[in-house]
């Protein structure tokens, strides 16, 4: 005659239920990541071929989606049917994520006088393909219009863009976008041709200061971090907190399943299979 089968406890229940919510949320947010990247995807590629589309910030969000996506619902599932092995899975990722984050965050601190200039040329590299790729320009746009800025280390990056480059010969050479002018933060209507030349024959900075925004976006998002510290460290705070408490709950609620599946085979009669705890 079998053993009647022992009812969860709270704490069993508790745990359980914590897991899947928060692993829901975790599956929704790479939900909503995902939807974002594929609708701009399809915006794109109403007026794009399909040249150059894998390395853009819409790309980027698909496949951060996808993997929030895969991630969330095997935990969902975990946390559901109580599977040691996808919520090891979930958790095991969850920590490796957390581990190599930590680690780039530590090196990005060590060396950032260099990854300060990787950043300037990454987007003084990422200039040459502004009106090539959509989300590129709205990026760069965004940027340099919130940030009061123009350019990786400077407004003179902008001769790296064949359209912008001062032998072009387009109405847009020698000039800058319109996200670079100063007038471009008060005017109603945006003047779009507000950078055009304007770099014709310049030979300083203060020769253009009353026009456009000449100091690099590296530097002005950099200033902006450090006169916003509080605030970016509750964030990096907040992230971390996330992340460690949904690995903690993770291997929490595993060790609680192996510990009462233990328990009920030791206490299981000699030949008889011992029944998966149920809800």
């Amino acid at each position: 005659m079998g053993m009647s089968i022992p009812k969860p406890s709270c704490g069993h229940r508790f745990l359980r239920v914590a897991l899947f919510f928060y692993m829901f949320f975790y599956w929704l947010i790479g939900v909503v990541i995902l939807s974002v990247g594929i609708y701009a995807e399809i915006a794109k590629w109403n007026y794009q071929s399909m040249v150059d589309v894998f390395v853009t910030p819409s790309s980027i969000m698909v496949v951060v989606g996808v993997f929030m996506f895969i991630l969330g619902s095997l935990g969902c599932i975990g946390a559901l049917r109580e599977n040691i092995i996808l919520l090891k899975i979930f958790g095991w990722t969850h920590a490796i994520i957390f581990i190599l984050l930590l680690v780039c965050g530590i090196i990005a601190l060590i060396f950032r006088g260099q990854v300060k200039d990787l950043v300037s040329q990454s987007f003084k590299n990422t200039i040459e393909d502004y009106y090539n790729d959509p989300d590129i320009q709205f990026t760069i746009d965004s940027i340099q219009l919130n940030f009061d800025c123009c350019g990786g280390f400077g407004f003179e990056d902008w001769e790296n863009n064949i359209y912008f480059m001062c032998s072009s010969p387009g109405v847009t050479a020698c000039g800058v976008p319109y996200s670079c002018c100063k007038s471009a933060e008060t005017d109603i209507v945006v003047n779009t041709q507000c950078g055009n030349g304007v770099r014709e024959g310049v030979q300083h900075r203060y020769e253009v200061s009353d026009i456009i925004h000449v100091s690099g976006c590296t530097d002005a998002v950099l200033t902006w971090a450090e006169d916003n510290l509080g605030l970016m460290g509750g964030i990096a705070l907040a992230f971390a907190f996330t992340q460690i408490f949904g690995i903690f709950m993770s291997f929490l609620f595993i060790t609680q399943v192996e510990k009462e599946r233990d328990e009920y085979d030791g206490g299981a009669p000699k030949g008889e299979a011992a029944e998966p705890l149920k809800a």
